[in-house]
């Protein structure tokens, strides 16, 4: 009963918001977006708030190319306010009551429900939303002034070339005093992942294989 009245509860509220801003709202009725961009939160309203200011100093001028999503993992009302105090972006809620059996004795719970939370977002934002590309930041990232220019270049050839498996817009070697060409881009069979994005048709493939924990070591072997 408890549990129940706590996801009505929640699916109410989420109703409500999505009713008060409207999805045709955000990603407008003329132009095609070129992703959605989700942030990925669980319970660290500090760290997302930063996020959120970061992507919207940007973004804003050209939200209807770039819907924002906040998807949440759990129920901490701090990041649930927070998210919800912004009208320019949609609050997504994963509830997640199922108990998790790790596979090796040891295991953190958390891999398992990470993974939980990464399928069910694109999911939702792939088949549900149906956008055609997706770009997954994470809720302590802070982006750079020419990340969206970077992710609309990088979805044409997303959709040219379809030996791509995703776009990432992180470089462990990227700082300023190792850059010897600020223009080049990198073909890589490592998946570096931090603010990423990703196809439908990649998803579609993905999707059925998505293991319980670790996901990212999938993505490593389907480059593989």
């Amino acid at each position: 009963m408890k549990r129940q009245d706590q996801e009505c509860r929640q699916l109410k509220a989420l109703v409500q918001d999505l009713e008060s801003k409207g999805i045709k709202k955000l990603i407008g009725n003329l132009q095609m977006p070129v992703a959605a961009v989700v942030v990925m939160a669980c319970n660290r309203a500090d760290y997302l708030e930063r996020t959120i200011k970061s992507i919207l100093k940007y973004q804003t001028p050209i939200a209807s190319k770039f819907p924002l999503f906040i998807s949440q993992d759990g129920s901490n009302p701090d990041v649930r306010k927070l998210a919800l105090s912004y009208d320019q972006l949609t609050y997504m809620q994963h509830l997640d009551f199922e108990p998790v059996h790790t596979e090796r004795p040891g295991e953190l719970i958390a891999y398992y429900k990470i993974a939980r939370h990464y399928k069910w977002a694109l999911d939702q934002l792939f088949h549900k939303h149906n956008f055609s590309r997706v770009i997954i930041l994470e809720d302590d990232m802070e982006i750079a002034v020419d990340f969206f220019a970077y992710f609309e270049a990088g979805a044409t050839l997303l959709d040219r070339d379809k030996s791509i498996m995703a776009v990432s817009s992180w470089n462990d070697n990227g700082q300023r005093q190792f850059v010897q060409d600020p223009y080049a881009l990198y073909r890589s069979d490592f998946f570096p992942g931090l603010g990423w994005m990703l196809s439908k048709s990649t998803w579609a493939e993905l999707s059925p294989k998505w293991p319980k924990a670790y996901p990212f070591k999938l993505m490593c072997l389907f480059l593989a």
